[in-house]
């Protein structure tokens, strides 16, 4: 985990008042901070990367890609804009969170990302409930999960419960959140969190990451640190393969 070499109240930039932490988001006293420019760069890199990751996969694989290689594609796309983005011009690595953090708050973060599968499952059934689409974009990890192995198995939990869940909160959280953060915490809370959940389509997965952005980004701004976030994140998404491992039967094939 990286260090933070903050500058003093007096000095850093983006310092809230009385602390000598600046606000999430700010960029060291010489450089700028998370803005407008990094929000748009960054959309219009992970859309371009992810289609052209995707892309490349169905060409050379002759049609819909497997779930392991499609997982990695999608968190290296994301992982590439993120960094890509904080290259422009903050240059900062604590700028999008990457700093370290206390035991307690990653044991919160374990908490929090089992606390939201539950409530996940129940708002994704009220989702289809309340909508009559049943539709699910990632059904085809429940078929890997089901059928795959345990190698399958193993690499689904390496990329979907470690890669992408870091990539994706450097990138909505670190990223996203962070330049949203200046209009303040009840404006970059669910404008952060509608545009996670936009990412994932509309359909029963969108209320999911909803709900998943709203409680990452509150680990996020509390901590001042993205850790516990992809902590969180990492959890919520491995006990959710964890569990349709065991009841598809997957994990012991």
């Amino acid at each position: 985990m990286t260090d933070d070499t903050t500058a003093p109240a007096s000095t850093a930039a983006g310092a809230q008042p009385g602390t000598a932490e600046p606000r999430v988001g700010a960029g060291p006293p010489d450089r700028p901070s998370l803005g407008w420019t990094e929000l748009l760069v960054g959309a219009v890199l992970y859309l371009v990367l992810s289609i052209a990751g995707g892309a490349l996969l169905f060409v050379a694989g002759g049609g819909m890609p497997a779930a392991v290689p499609l997982l990695a594609v999608t968190g290296v796309a994301t992982l590439v804009a993120a960094l890509a983005v904080l290259a422009l011009r903050v240059r900062w690595l604590p700028a999008i969170g990457l700093r370290r953090t206390t035991l307690g708050w990653l044991l919160v973060a374990v908490a929090a990302g089992l606390v939201a599968r539950v409530l996940a499952a129940a708002l994704g059934y009220g989702y289809q409930q309340v909508t009559g689409d049943m539709s699910n974009p990632q059904a085809f990890l429940g078929d890997a999960l089901g059928g795959g192995g345990v190698l399958v198995f193993a690499g689904i939990l390496l990329t979907g419960a470690l890669l992408v869940p870091f990539a994706e909160e450097l990138l909505f959280r670190g990223i996203g959140y962070g330049a949203l953060r200046r209009y303040g915490v009840w404006v970059a809370v669910p404008a952060s969190s509608a545009v996670f959940a936009l990412a994932h389509g509309v359909n029963v997965v969108m209320v999911i990451a909803l709900l998943l952005g709203v409680v990452c980004a509150l680990l996020y701004e509390r901590s001042r640190s993205v850790w516990p976030a992809v902590v969180a994140h990492s959890v919520f998404n491995a006990s959710g393969f964890v569990v349709a491992g065991l009841f598809l039967g997957g994990a012991g094939s």
